[in-house]
């Protein structure tokens, strides 16, 4: 952040200004930078290792290695009501894993849970399961796998007709 260019016109030439310039110039461009880590590390998704091992100590949750892995188990931990339902399921898959990064099954008849979860994602199957057995009633069977795109080359075409019936 250069100062100079707040300064007026007949201030800014005098050489003890430029030098004042240099040397807070570094000085101001790292407090700037440091308030805007503080200002991303108080939201999970944007936090850094610092912000993310404050939440950690908070929610007395053990450090992981992969900061994705961590920004989970955290999101996990503060999305963790219960009564369980499944938009409250959706919400946290959305919130944890992606809108778009998973399919969700509910067979009823079978008492059946089934989470298919794209293969960038995989690495959060073990987490997940973790989680959801703690939340998830007991009488559910919970199924995670892992989905991988195919790529076909298959054509689907469509015919419609319509006509007009009238009547005298």
């Amino acid at each position: 952040m250069k100062l100079n260019k707040y300064l007026p016109d007949f201030v800014s030439g005098i050489s003890e200004f430029q030098e004042l310039d240099k040397a807070l110039t570094p000085e101001l461009d790292e407090l700037n930078h440091a308030i805007q880590q503080i200002q991303q590390n108080q939201f999970i998704e944007t936090a850094n290792h610092e912000g993310l091992s404050y939440y950690e100590r908070m929610l007395k949750i053990r450090p992981d290695k992969d900061m994705e892995v961590r920004r989970f188990n955290i999101l996990a931990k503060f999305n963790s009501t219960i009564p369980f339902t499944m938009r409250w399921l959706q919400n946290s898959l959305n919130s944890t894993v992606g809108k778009e990064s998973y399919l969700l099954d509910l067979d009823h008849t079978n008492y059946t849970l089934t989470i298919s979860i794209m293969k960038h994602k995989e690495h959060l199957i073990a987490h997940l399961r973790q989680e959801l057995e703690d939340k998830l009633p007991a009488h559910l069977i919970l199924i995670i796998n892992r989905l991988s795109p195919i790529n076909l080359s298959y054509y689907v075409g469509t015919y419609i007709q319509t006509s007009d019936t009238i009547e005298i």
